[in-house]
């Protein structure tokens, strides 16, 4: 008898515009408001960075991301020793703009590089967060308008055999 196939899954609301999708590798998908974050991001930082003229000094209030992702759940193979270091985190700008990371350098117990979705840039209230990474020389993986985070596993399936029934282990492709 062949296996049943997997579930196809609902269909999903578009996102509003000052929305953040967390979706991938995680326990459960995630509709973050930017509101929310924005009530959370106490803490001022100072961000400085070289653009191709001059060094510039940004300040932003933000959440770590590390602490976001973290409450989304990892969902990770349980068979892989250390499997949160075999995760990617890709983020989504709502023109298309695209960046990974990878989800050990920013966890506290490995890389500790912070990484921040930034509600307030400069003294402005953003729609949707920017993610920024303060130890970056430059702001080329800064994320303007972050509207998805997708965690991907990227575990070496080959040395265990098939991934695990049910997780979401493979990029689930374009928003």
């Amino acid at each position: 008898m062949e296996p049943a196939a997997p579930p196809i899954p609902a269909p999903r609301t578009p996102l509003g515009p000052a929305q953040v999708l967390i979706t991938g590798a995680v326990a459960a998908e995630r509709v973050l408001e930017t509101a929310e974050l924005a009530a959370r991001a106490r803490e001022r930082y100072e961000v400085p960075y070289v653009t191709r003229r001059r060094r510039e000094v940004h300040h932003v209030y933000a959440v770590p991301l590390y602490d976001v992702l973290a409450e989304a759940g990892f969902d990770v193979d349980a068979r892989h020793k250390r499997g949160l270091l075999n995760v990617v985190v890709v983020a989504n700008s709502e023109d298309g703009y695209q960046v990974a990371l990878s989800l050990a350098e920013i966890d506290p117990e490995f890389g500790a590089r912070p990484a921040l979705l930034a509600t307030h840039y400069n003294g402005a209230v953003l729609t949707r967060p920017t993610l920024v990474l303060p130890q970056d020389n430059r702001s080329s993986r800064y994320v303007r308008g972050l509207c998805r985070l997708c965690l991907v596993n990227i575990a070496p399936w080959g040395l265990l055999g098939s991934p695990p029934t049910g997780s979401h282990h493979s990029f689930p492709g374009t928003l």
